[in-house]
């Protein structure tokens, strides 16, 4: 304390602190002031008519009658003024308002202007609304089936290959909505660009529907049963092969026929995994047996599962012509009975069977006779069996040589009784 402000009193023999009367009364003001703005902030803060405008509140739609959907109306907003509690208002969101019409008593399609009803949170009022209404428009709501139709775009194909068909997981989708909208529908799409395509794939795209102007269309209140589907791409490959035939016995080799076939080959188309495994088509297999003279047989053309004639053949002409060989017929009586059961007795009824070869032109065949031929019966089928039977017989042929070929022809059978 400085010296001006201390006053000695010689009395007592102590200092005593003079009073300075203008500062004591600035900071009265001080105070005062103080307390008068903190009661200000708390009267202002906890004003009951606070008022504040509020923009963009969202207008829902309720009880919307069973068989009826919105088609416009769900995109309505309002503004509205609330009075509070200031802190309370101006913390209050648009979210937190409710805004909605009712639609119980619209009992018909059409339009519908109705009154916008407001739900504030506790301790606020309602001052002002704007528009006090909306107008929303009702359909019926039903469904209907459109057939998924495949786009291709932006796509090449491997050479020698074609795209063949596009296939989607589902035949239909099933749309729905209010019925004059979903009379604005033409088609429902799936779009697939697969770029370079080698074999057959599968790839996925999403449904696009489209109105009768071939333009998109899109309405909140239209939904389908599906958003994306499978769609299988097949690729099929061509190629030409030649026809072949088999031999039953494998008797037949390049000296002693001369087969040919009309067409030789055939130009045939599948899926590329199944036309790369195959080198041939095999028309028929031979019974060398069962060719008594040269001549043509028209075979019905048979391919593998999944493969098609890429032109238009359908039958095939085999002609066979004898190279080099000769015919001749033996009356063989060395009749040899396989598989006999004991305790009977068996008899023929002709002492020799008539058989005939054809061989290799040659000496070999010249001096061939029936000592090197023997009739074998297998009676392994009639054991227990007593009677006139015709069983059915195999030719053996005794063939020393390396060069000449000899097989019988036709089929043969003896009389035979058992008892």
């Amino acid at each position: 304390m400085s010296k001006r402000d201390e006053t000695y009193v010689a009395s007592t023999g102590e200092y005593t602190v003079k009073k300075n009367k203008g500062l004591d009364l600035a900071a009265k003001i001080i105070s005062v002031l103080f307390a008068f703005i903190i009661w200000l902030y708390a009267v202002s803060a906890n004003s009951p008519v606070y008022e504040r405008t509020i923009t963009g509140v969202a207008v829902a739609v309720e009880n919307v009658p069973t068989g009826l959907s919105v088609i416009s109306g769900l995109d309505h907003t309002i503004d509205i003024k609330v009075t509070g509690k200031r802190t309370e208002v101006l913390a209050l969101t648009a979210a937190e308002i409710t805004a909605y019409v009712d639609a119980s008593a619209c009992v018909d399609a059409g339009l519908h202007t109705l009154t916008v009803n407001v739900t504030l949170p506790s301790g606020m009022t309602l001052s002002e609304k704007y528009p006090d209404t909306v107008t929303i428009y009702l359909g019926t709501t039903t469904s209907k089936q459109l057939p998924i139709l495949i786009n291709l775009r932006n796509y090449s194909v491997e050479l020698d290959c074609v795209l063949e068909k596009s296939t989607p997981e589902l035949s239909f989708v099933t749309v729905r909505g209010p019925a004059d909208e979903l009379a604005k529908i033409k088609e429902a799409v799936v779009t697939i660009e697969p770029g370079y395509i080698t074999s057959s794939m599968t790839a996925s795209g999403t449904v696009v529907l489209y109105d009768d102007y071939g333009k998109v269309y899109s309405n909140p209140y239209v939904t389908s049963s599906v958003s994306d589907v499978l769609v299988r791409i097949e690729v099929h490959k061509y190629k030409t092969v030649p026809l072949t035939v088999d031999y039953k016995y494998g008797y037949y080799n390049d000296k002693n026929v001369n087969v040919t076939l009309d067409p030789a080959e055939i130009r045939i188309k599948g899926a590329s995994e199944i036309i790369d495994d195959i080198d041939s088509i095999n028309v028929a297999t031979i019974d060398e047996t069962g060719i008594m003279n040269d001549g043509s047989t028209v075979y019905e053309l048979s391919l593998p599962d999944g493969v098609s004639v890429a032109d238009d053949v359908k039958n095939v002409r085999v002609s066979i012509k004898h190279l080099n060989t000769a015919v001749r017929t033996f009356s063989v009586s060395n009749i040899r009975l396989d598989n006999a059961e004991d305790g009977h007795n068996y008899e023929f009824l002709n002492d020799s069977v008539n058989v005939t070869l054809r061989g290799t032109v040659g000496e070999y065949f010249s001096y061939f006779d029936a000592s090197d031929i023997t009739v074998v019966l297998d009676l392994s089928g009639y054991h227990g069996l007593t009677g006139n039977f015709t069983i059915p017989a195999k030719i053996e042929i005794l063939n020393s040589s390396s060069t000449s070929v000899i097989y019988p022809l036709g089929s043969y059978s003896v009389h035979l009784v058992i008892s």
